[in-house]
Order: structure tokens, then C-alpha cells, then sequence
């Protein structure tokens, strides 16, 4: 597959959820993992606010993006913080230059073994909803058209998620919908702890076999999260015809 059917692809999967049941793990998982795929970042998640203007974590491609995430939201500091804040772009392309502005986080970043930061963000009709991080294990610069392109596919994605039903929106339907999808976010963390204590495996393989399970039934990955939670379904269901 050439570079221009990569990105056809990315863009079509990013709006073939926009209806009524569209799943927001899906589409912000979708996104983080073609942010990899299609450039030469090495990591990605996705932050979105909560009804303070809190940033949360929302989805990973690894576990240590999501501490990185968590930290972040906890001391109100580092480039998603910013970009969330200012509601431009964050490049920080070597961390070591950037101790002074963000000290707190850091260390912390630099210890789960990434150098870089990019932060760009995530917005619907000039209301800011979050931000999309962007990590590298070695200093690196996103070039321009880099940058482009993931805030375009960023755009693209939380616009499906934020407004998926017809009809004007008001500010409050932002924040009610990005709450929505952030208590969704809170029983798939449940159930993945759930998956990867039955099999010693990490939170974000758990979701990976829950997103399976999911597209075997038929089903969206947070109503499996809730039946697993309601325990209407077992973990080892769910691990035992994941493919």
C-alpha cells in the first residue's frame, strides 16, 4: 500500500462510525494508532477535559503514554497541558531542553524512556475538548507536514465523536458529550483491569482483546466493557474467542 492509499485509509476509517452508535474508543484509538503508523512518532494517546477543564486520559498505544497522561493531568503541567491551555500546537522536540518550563514532568517522561513531546490540539468548532500526545523515544522534530496531517486527522476524529447526531450544537452538548465518552472511558478501565488480571497481561493488550471480542459479536467495545463490569460476561469469554 502506497503513501496515498495509507492515508486514504486513515481518513475513511476515522468517519465510518458517524451515526448514532458511534463508538468514541474506536475512533480515538483509530486515531492514536495511524499517528504511529503514518509518522515518525513513536507513541500516542489522547487526552480529553473533563467538566472542570481537567485533562484525563482517554486512549493509548501504550501503557507508558497513558502514565505520562495521567501524570500530566495530575500537576496541570507538560505539552498537552499547554496545547490544551493555548489551544495551539507544542513541539518540544529534546525534553532536556525543556526542564525549566515543565519540571515536574520531565523526569517523569524521560523514565518511561521518551526524549520528545508534541502536543497538538483537539477541538470542535473553536471549543477546546482535549489534546492529542505525541511521544519519541529520541529527540525528534515533527516536520510541518507532519503536523498538518495529524491535526487533520485529529480534527476529523473528534468531530465524529463529538457530533454524531444531526441538528445544531450548543457548547453544553460538547462538554456533555465529551463526558459521556470520558465515563465510558472509566468502566472500559475497569473491565480491561478485569481482562488483564485473568491473564497477566497489560491494560492495553486487555483492550485490544476486548475490541475483538467486540467486532467478533458484533457489539461496541463499552457495551462489552459494561456487561463484563455488570459481570453479565466473564473474563475468560471475552480472552477465549478474541479473534
Amino acid at each position: 500500500m502506497n503513501r496515498e492509499q495509507q492515508l486514504s485509509e486513515a481518513f475513511v476509517s476515522l468517519t465510518d462510525l458517524t451515526a448514532d452508535d458511534v463508538d468514541p474508543l474506536v475512533l480515538l484509538r483509530r486515531l492514536v494508532d495511524h499517528s504511529v503508523r503514518l509518522t515518525s512518532i513513536d507513541a500516542a494517546g489522547v487526552m480529553l477535559s473533563n467538566a472542570h477543564g481537567r485533562l484525563r486520559p482517554f486512549c493509548a498505544t501504550s501503557d507508558l503514554v497513558e502514565v505520562t497522561e495521567m501524570f500530566q493531568g495530575q500537576i496541570a503541567q507538560g505539552p498537552c497541558v499547554d496545547s490544551y491551555t493555548t489551544g495551539a500546537p507544542v513541539h518540544a522536540d529534546d525534553l532536556a531542553d525543556y526542564t525549566q518550563r515543565w519540571p515536574a514532568f520531565i523526569p517523569l517522561a524521560t523514565a518511561a524512556g521518551f526524549h520528545g513531546a508534541h502536543a497538538l490540539p483537539l477541538r470542535v468548532r473553536d471549543q477546546q475538548v482535549g489534546a492529542l500526545n505525541l511521544l519519541t523515544h529520541t529527540p525528534t522534530s515533527l516536520s510541518d507536514s507532519d503536523s498538518r496531517l495529524l491535526q487533520a486527522l485529529a480534527d476529523v476524529a473528534v468531530t465524529a465523536v463529538i457530533t454524531w447526531t444531526a441538528g445544531p450544537l450548543r457548547p453544553l452538548d460538547i462538554v456533555t458529550r465529551t463526558q459521556i465518552a470520558l465515563s465510558q472511558k472509566a468502566a472500559l478501565d475497569i473491565a480491561s483491569g478485569m481482562l488483564a488480571a485473568t491473564a497477566d497481561i497489560t491494560p492495553v493488550q486487555a483492550v485490544t482483546h476486548l475490541i475483538r471480542y467486540a467486532s467478533v459479536r458484533g457489539e461496541r467495545p463499552t457495551e462489552i466493557a459494561e456487561q463484563l463490569v455488570r459481570r453479565a460476561i466473564t473474563p475468560q469469554t471475552v480472552l477465549q474467542n478474541a479473534s
